[in-house]
């Protein structure tokens, strides 16, 4: 068993165990360490596979979220081209687990029920438009549509729209036309002027014409001027 000593603000919690074969993490005391470690791990399949490990196997939500955020500099920085075949799959697998971490239970915060790990689904968003597959696409619509934190929600629409995800530009609009989060509307319209889609155009009029902030109104404008009106080759998911 390998120890964590978890350290948060001026809260000192509980020892955490990890009880995953080969899991390399020795001496570790606090976060702050474990994102040193994390961040000194070479861009390799051993290192992807260990970052695999502690995002699927740990208990601990901020050690996936740290694993996760991890991955995702990795790929940023040309993981993909250096990992193999298998050990990209399992970084994928691995990531839209992230995605939907939580989502299966329900705790009490307060008055509310919410789905916990939203910290973990985020940080798994964030680190799939670094990896920038067409094929997570569908499970990143499915979050965006069903999640039921907006803070998850806004990470996956940013997501879509770094990635230019036209595959996402329905339910981006559908969302957008039904929420009454006014940041979540924000990100949404911010996504819609990334990926430049004709569809848009109806839906960011609204914003334009409607009842929402001056800001998000501003946004919708530049949104608008992104938009592409030559037609272009259909998007292929392969």
């Amino acid at each position: 068993m390998i120890r964590f000593y978890r350290v948060l603000g001026l809260f000192v919690c509980s020892l955490v165990f990890f009880g995953a074969v080969g899991y390399g993490v020795h001496n570790v005391e606090t976060y702050k360490d474990l994102e040193q470690y994390f961040k000194n791990l070479p861009i390799n399949d051993s290192s992807v596979e260990e970052l695999c490990n502690a995002a699927m196997n740990s208990d601990n939500e901020y050690v996936k979220v740290l694993a996760i955020r991890r991955l995702g500099g990795m790929f940023e920085k040309g993981a993909k081209g250096v990992i193999s075949e298998k050990t990209y799959k399992k970084a994928i697998d691995a990531l839209l687990a992230g995605l939907e971490e939580g989502t299966d239970r329900i705790v009490r915060v307060g008055s509310r029920q919410v789905n916990p790990f939203w910290e973990v689904r985020g940080e798994a968003a964030n680190a799939l438009a670094k990896v920038n597959d067409p094929k997570t696409v569908p499970a990143m619509i499915k979050a965006l549509r069903y999640d039921t934190d907006p803070i998850v929600q806004r990470n996956v629409a940013l997501a879509l729209g770094k990635m230019k995800a036209k595959q996402a530009v329905p339910a981006l609009i559908d969302v957008l036309e039904t929420t009454p989060d006014q940041g979540l509307a924000a990100d949404i319209v911010r996504a819609l002027g990334e990926i430049g889609d004709k569809r848009a155009f109806g839906a960011l009029i609204k914003v334009v014409r409607g009842n929402f902030m001056p800001k998000v109104k501003e946004m919708a404008q530049e949104a608008l001027e992104k938009i592409q009106w030559a037609e272009e080759p259909e998007e292929v998911i392969r």
